[in-house]
């Protein structure tokens, strides 16, 4: 009966050494993609202000520009952003009438966003990606 108890133990050990290493890696998964994802919003987000912003009038590429950040506050990849990280349009917006559209798009590395915790396995590592967010209104 004791040899019974003491085997069953070791069979529990081998199966939680099989089983945590792919557990781990889902949880470094769904961590991963979870940051992804709020920063995802957090870029739709900051071109929806750039966007409002844009069609205020006088406003300027550096107000768009201070809104865009003024949003991005307390992200982490702010301070990596470089200027082409919001682009607005089309040309000569500034002096668009009153109902055209407006557009303002915001990109930022992946890899300065979100936590890269499996970049070491093949296809779920952060290479070049962007995280995009893009929002277009009406000129005021």
């Amino acid at each position: 009966m004791g040899d019974m108890g003491s085997m069953r133990k070791g069979v529990l050990s081998l199966e939680l050494v099989m089983v945590l290493p792919i557990l781990l890696l889902v949880l470094l998964a769904v961590v991963q993609f979870s940051t992804y994802l709020l920063a995802t919003q957090a870029v739709q987000a900051a071109a929806l202000v750039g966007a409002r912003e844009a069609t205020l009038p006088g406003a300027t590429k550096e107000s768009v520009h201070a809104a865009v950040g003024r949003a991005l506050d307390g992200w982490r990849f702010k301070g990596s952003m470089g200027e082409d990280a919001v682009v607005i349009g089309p040309q000569g917006w500034e002096k668009a009438p009153t109902g055209q559209s407006v557009g303002v798009v915001v990109r930022v590395d992946a890899k300065k966003a979100a936590t890269n915790s499996l970049k070491y396995l093949p296809g779920f590592a952060w290479t070049d990606e962007k995280i995009t967010g893009k929002y277009v209104m009406r000129r005021e």
